[in-house]
């Protein structure tokens, strides 16, 4: 009895040891080669290896400006612009300007009518002249011992209002013309400038701009307005009037303080007009303007600088293997960064792929150029 059971334990066991060899040789052959042969061919397959080096694009740390361009832009007008305001009261006569045209310093453009403020001028011209005679008669008067110095007194104060009334009388008459105080164009012609309309004092006739030289005003950050200076060189473009030409600038004057309304800075720009009236006031126009020199920096890209574990980390090829780098920066402007401490001169900073890498891996990165010429 006892070999019958050992004889069945005995089958059994050999049953399963069966089973496991025919299912080991199912899985080798279910491999091309068998195990030892694709072992040897990860070990020799070269495309292996580079499949787990990652291709990269790399900066060259260099120092340069952090600034090297400041950009601005704004409306441009006339070095000059005035408004003609009516100073007299009375009906238009005559009209004798449009809108755009070219006028002289002086040049009379409208003419209010002026018959009662010729006729007061004239009185007024005649009440000085009798003054005059007075005074000079009770001066005689004194000089003889006629006349008491109380009466010489009184007659040089009635002479005094009297050319004060002619004086305003007179400027009355003038105002009735009204003129140009400046030689420009007309780039606003107002409806009161027209025939038969009462005009009063402080209405605006017309806005005249000189074309001679252009002023554009622009605003800057507190970043950079210690960079800008009186006579710093700026290129100017405006697109909408002489399209390829760049004009050469310079900054006439800088703020001394920021605007309260927005807190930047405002810098004046002014040049020579080359286009004639094809620039006109109110134009857009963009302004590069040339820093002051600073002492060189080391520069840096913000697309290099990622985040992690609240750091601010680089990272640098070293013999083809990615280190990592905790960066301190500095100043920043649009796609730059000042770096304080980190890298240095000659450090190959990863531009592509960081996302994705970490310390340890391997790497082959193609450098596409320096750090200090990067936009």
């Amino acid at each position: 009895m006892r070999l019958i059971q050992k004889s069945k334990k005995t089958n059994a066991f050999i049953s399963i040891l069966f089973i496991g060899i025919t299912l080991s040789l199912i899985m080798n052959c279910s491999r091309p080669g068998g195990d030892a042969e694709t072992d040897a061919e990860a070990e020799g397959n070269p495309e292996n290896t580079q499949a787990s080096t990652l291709a990269v694009e790399a900066l060259e740390i260099t120092r340069g400006q952090l600034v090297s361009s400041i950009s601005a832009s704004g409306t441009i007008e006339g070095i000059r612009e005035a408004f003609v305001v009516s100073e007299t009261q009375g009906i238009v006569e005559q009209v004798s300007f449009e809108l755009g045209q070219s006028v002289e310093k002086g040049q009379i453009l409208l003419q209010v009518d002026d018959e009662i403020p010729r006729l007061n001028m004239q009185q007024a011209e005649e009440q000085l002249e009798n003054a005059r005679i007075d005074y000079q008669t009770t001066e005689n008067l004194v000089e003889k011992g006629g006349a008491a110095r109380a009466d010489l007194l009184r007659s040089r104060s009635a002479l005094r209002g009297a050319e004060a009334r002619y004086k305003q009388a007179r400027k009355v008459f003038l105002d009735c013309a009204i003129s140009s105080p400046i030689s420009g164009y007309v780039a606003q012609k107002e409806k009161t400038a027209s025939l038969g309309n009462y005009l009063s004092p402080g209405m605006t006739i017309a806005r005249l701009v000189d074309l001679s030289g252009i002023r554009l005003e622009v605003a800057v950050g507190e970043g950079v307005i210690g960079l800008i200076e009186q006579g710093s060189r700026v290129m100017v473009t405006v697109p909408a009037a002489c399209e390829e030409k760049v004009f050469e600038a310079a900054v006439t004057a800088v703020a001394a303080g920021s605007s309260i309304d927005t807190g930047s800075y405002r810098v004046v720009i002014e040049w020579v007009n080359e286009c004639g009236p094809l620039l006109k006031s109110g134009m857009s126009a963009e302004a590069e303007i040339t820093p002051g020199e600073e002492d060189p920096v080391v520069i840096l890209p913000t697309a290099a600088l990622l985040t992690r574990e609240g750091k601010q980390i680089v990272f640098v090829d070293e013999s083809g293997t990615a280190v990592q780098r905790e960066v301190r920066i500095g100043r920043r402007l649009g796609g730059r960064a000042e770096v304080l401490t980190g890298v240095d001169t000659g450090d190959k900073v990863l531009l592509s792929g960081i996302t994705r890498l970490s310390a340890g891996d391997q790497i082959d990165s193609t450098v596409i150029g320096s750090s200090g010429s990067w936009k």
